[in-house]
Order: C-alpha cells, then sequence, then structure tokens
C-alpha cells in the first residue's frame, strides 16, 4: 500500500520552472474530465466529432487515440481536438512538443492530419481557419508505406516514417520582437527562431527552419498564438498521440530539462539525459505501484542507463528522480 501511495503522489509531479509558463501538458494518465470549454492546462476546450459512428476519439490509459474510418470528410467526418479558449497569459512564443504514432492507414491520402496555431477558431463553424486567423499550419500524409510531415508554407517534407514508428514534433514559434533560443533536447546545439517565424523538427531532423508566419501575408496580431488545433479529416486510418506539451519554450527551458530517451523505451533499459541528476535517487515504478529493483549507470555525454535486474514488463512505468537541489520530478515511460 505505501508503494502505491508513493506511485500515485510522484505521478502529480510535473516539471516547473520560474520562467516558464505551461498552457497546456497532458499525457493521457486519466481518460476522463479531458475536455471542458473554460480549460486548465491538462485540457482540450473541445474534441469535435462531426460523424461520431464513422470519425471518432477515444482516450486510453496512456494515450489518446483518432481513427476515421471513411476517406471523404465531407460523408466520413472530421475530428477536432482544439484549444479554442485563448491560452492565458497571452503568449509571444510557443514551443509545442507532439508525441505520436500512426498506427494503421487503409487508405493513403495528402494532408490526412493538420495541426494549426493562431486565433479565434471556431468549434462551432467547422470550415477551415482561413489564412487571416493562422500563425502557422502544417500536415501529415498517409503513404502508402507509413507516414510523412509536412510544412505547409515551404512545402517541405520530412522523411518517410513506417506505421507504429512513434516520433516526436517539435515546432517553435515566434510572434515576439526578439529572436527566441531553444534546444530541441538535452545536450543539443542551441537553434535560434527570429521573430514572425517558425522551425518545424521531426525528432532531430529539422522538416524546415526559418520559415514565415503569416501565410498568405496576413495581418500581425499580438494574439496569433492563442489557439491551437488538430484537425483529422482525411485518409482512412489510426493516429495514436501519447504526449502532448506546449510551453512558452523560454532560454534555457529544454536545457536543464531532464529528458528521457528513448521514450517508448526498450525492455532492458532507460536512458536518462539531464544535468545534475542525483543518480541514488531514481526509482522505477510499475504500474500497480510496485517498486522495481534496478542498478543505475553512467553513459557517455553525462548520461546514465537505468537498467532493470529483470527485463521489464510492455506497458507504462513512472521514473521518480530528484536533481541536485532536491527537486523531484516524475516521468511516464513506455515500455515497448
Amino acid at each position: 500500500m505505501q508503494n502505491r501511495y508513493l506511485f500515485l503522489a510522484f505521478v502529480l509531479l510535473t516539471f516547473t520552472s520560474s520562467a516558464q509558463t505551461i498552457y497546456f501538458h497532458q499525457d493521457f494518465s486519466q481518460t476522463t474530465s479531458l475536455i471542458n470549454p473554460q480549460p486548465d492546462t491538462g485540457q482540450f476546450s473541445h474534441v469535435i466529432l462531426t460523424a461520431p459512428t464513422l470519425s471518432y476519439h477515444k482516450f486510453h490509459k496512456g494515450y489518446m487515440e483518432l481513427v476515421r474510418s471513411r476517406q471523404d470528410s465531407a460523408t466520413g467526418g472530421i475530428i477536432r481536438a482544439m484549444r479554442a479558449t485563448p491560452f492565458a497569459p497571452n503568449p509571444e512564443t510557443l514551443f509545442i512538443r507532439i508525441r505520436l504514432s500512426v498506427e494503421g492507414i487503409q487508405s493513403p491520402a495528402v494532408n490526412a492530419l493538420y495541426f494549426y496555431v493562431g486565433e479565434d477558431f471556431d468549434p462551432v463553424n467547422n470550415s477551415f481557419p482561413g489564412n487571416a486567423l493562422m500563425f502557422a499550419k502544417c500536415s501529415m500524409n498517409f503513404t502508402e508505406d507509413g507516414f510523412t510531415i509536412k510544412d505547409l508554407e515551404t512545402q517541405q517534407v520530412s522523411q518517410n516514417y513506417p506505421e507504429k514508428k512513434v516520433v516526436t514534433l517539435i515546432w517553435a514559434l515566434n510572434n515576439s520582437d526578439k529572436p527566441l533560443p531553444y534546444r530541441i533536447g538535452s545536450g543539443t546545439p542551441e537553434e535560434t527562431v527570429q521573430p514572425g517565424s517558425y522551425d518545424f523538427w521531426v525528432d532531430d531532423e529539422p522538416v524546415c527552419k526559418a520559415s514565415a508566419a503569416y501565410p498568405g501575408n496576413s495581418a500581425y496580431s499580438k494574439t496569433k498564438l492563442s489557439n491551437f488545433e488538430m484537425r483529422f479529416r482525411n485518409g482512412v486510418g489510426k493516429i495514436r498521440i501519447d504526449d502532448i506539451r506546449i510551453d512558452n519554450g523560454v532560454p534555457g527551458q529544454v536545457a536543464n530539462e531532464v529528458i528521457i530517451a528513448p521514450n517508448p523505451a526498450k525492455r532492458d533499459g532507460i536512458i536518462v539525459g539531464g544535468k545534475g541528476v542525483n543518480m541514488a535517487s531514481i526509482r522505477l515504478i510499475d504500474g500497480n505501484g510496485m517498486i522495481l529493483p534496478i542498478e543505475t549507470m553512467p553513459e557517455a555525454q553525462g548520461h546514465l542507463k537505468v537498467r532493470p535486474l529483470s527485463p521489464l514488463a510492455s506497458g507504462i512505468h513512472i521514473l521518480q528522480l530528484q536533481n541536485q537541489n532536491g527537486k523531484k520530478q516524475a516521468f511516464k515511460v513506455m515500455v515497448e
């Protein structure tokens, strides 16, 4: 019972920083109370289904599932998962991370899933928002043997990823009048996105950098980063969303953040990257709240390897640790 209380306590811990604003973070560790027109930082404002028997969503323990069973959006319906209620305080910059995979494709399609950031997105009118409301937009294409990610401003396209491959989309957007420095992961070089532009990555590969925002030369607005939406409207298949995090991408935010990689992890070990991790504090907890026996050893470039003494079962685990200042953190790790 004590182990279960430890598990529940650490699940509630999140990474915070006095200089950072988190607008939305959802890892789907719960399956209820995830939609609210007046959302907190863990809720969508709306999830809209125009033909729910044909195109639908479902919250599972650890992920969100989006399914379309008919090609044409007019008859097969669309799925809209969004934050139409403006982020507060109003962001001048956004740093978006979405970890996802395509679990199955029955019908290839261009622009199967859209991602876009802007303002005044309407949860009632299901017409696609015009350029006047957009800061930036990108999309996912279903191919014959996987999926690609496309920046819609430059038409640059990522490599083709196979079905069930988990990738992280990283979007740095700058609507301020100053350059925004950022890092895509622990130990990676510092990047900079200029005012009125954005960078877009899949894992550590850039799809586009320094892309101009405001498609179609639409007018500047200080609230152009206040709404976010994902829209599944073309193709037939199933998409899995494991984690969504949207913050203001303040300088240095990622440099001191602990990174768990890869995630999903292998059954024989988990790599932890980040400065100042207290190696003796690391605990690994399974889905039943049991602390598992592990050994922790240094790896190259300041990383640590957490190796279980017995192979891990597939599913969600919690990795808890402290930094050198005694601050506690907990991370959800998916084991394949």
